[in-house]
């Protein structure tokens, strides 16, 4: 598989639908005059969260593999703590089951040992990797970081290679949101597009509902689901996210719903300075099993 596909085996959830056409919000100027200050703010918002680098999050983590038909065959249920100190990330395993067959069996101790020999297989990889002279500049390899900006590309440095669209305002559990939508300008594997859902009060992403500009090869469908909140201390984290794989060849084809939810937050040191939040990075390692990732700034699916 290509080192993308193994990438977004290993992210984020469900199939992307844009939804209805964007909400006319007047002629010319004025329109366009709404969308940026929604656009405005909201990167400014997310400049201003704390940087979060040393954390502490129970974890449930849902991997359904599916059939042709997209009913379920196979249910793992991962309950963990996750550490992450200074982007280094551990996890504590409390308990793994697998459902199949209308039967349901734990697993944990299994599971814990196949994680161990696969994080010894990935770290063996990236030494021989540091040893390799790299081929030519921007070579993809399995490891790649995502920053916020790459998934909320509301940025002056990154808003150009979108075109946004505003559309019909909505509630999100009770709450009233502004909904942006974005495309690629270009088709591209490495950028992400789709719809925004942006808090009224206070210019904060809730939700994000996302897909690949570009499929990779041997890709069908990806499509990703991710929603936020922003914890007491004015850190901004994960909280729940679901992710929707259909992607291989006739011979190995792998069909996925991946979901987790983050919960009992606790921040261990304490970082008062606010920092660009959209510098937090994404990084991202396919160690064999999607529900596997590694990541320092803010909690990303893992």
């Amino acid at each position: 598989m290509s080192w993308t596909l193994r990438t977004l085996l290993a992210l984020l959830m469900i199939a992307i639908c844009l939804g209805p056409p964007a909400v006319s919000l007047g002629a010319g100027a004025s329109a366009d005059d709404g969308l940026n200050a929604v656009l405005d703010k909201t990167a400014e918002r997310i400049r201003s969260y704390p940087e979060l680098k040393n954390w502490t999050a129970s974890v449930v983590s849902v991997q359904t593999e599916i059939d042709k038909t997209w009913k379920p065959k196979k249910v793992t249920r991962v309950l963990k703590t996750v550490r992450v100190t200074d982007k280094e990330r551990s996890e504590e395993i409390v308990r793994a089951e697998v459902t199949e067959k209308g039967a349901t069996r734990d697993i944990t101790r299994k599971y814990i040992r196949e994680i161990e020999e696969r994080r010894r297989e990935e770290k063996k990889r990236d030494a021989e990797r540091k040893r390799e002279v790299q081929a030519e500049e921007g070579e993809k390899q399995s490891r790649r970081s995502f920053n916020l900006e790459d998934l909320i590309p509301f940025s002056d440095k990154n808003r150009g290679k979108f075109v946004f669209s505003r559309l019909e305002d909505e509630l999100l559990d009770g709450r009233p949101v502004f909904v942006l939508q974005s495309h690629a300008r270009v088709q591209a594997e490495e950028l992400w597009e789709g719809r925004y859902f942006i808090s009224q009060d206070g210019y904060d992403v809730l939700k994000v509902i996302l897909s690949l500009a570009k499929n990779p090869k041997f890709v069908k469908e990806f499509a990703a689901e991710i929603e936020f909140q922003v914890l007491p201390t004015g850190h901004f984290v994960l909280r729940k996210s679901r992710m929707k794989v259909d992607a291989g060849m006739i011979l190995k084809h792998v069909r996925m719903l991946i979901e987790e939810e983050y919960s009992d937050y606790e921040i261990i040191a304490a970082e008062n300075n606010p920092g660009p939040a959209s510098g937090a990075e994404f990084s991202i390692t396919w160690l064999r099993s999607p529900a596997m990732v590694e990541n320092g700034g803010i909690p990303c699916p893992g």
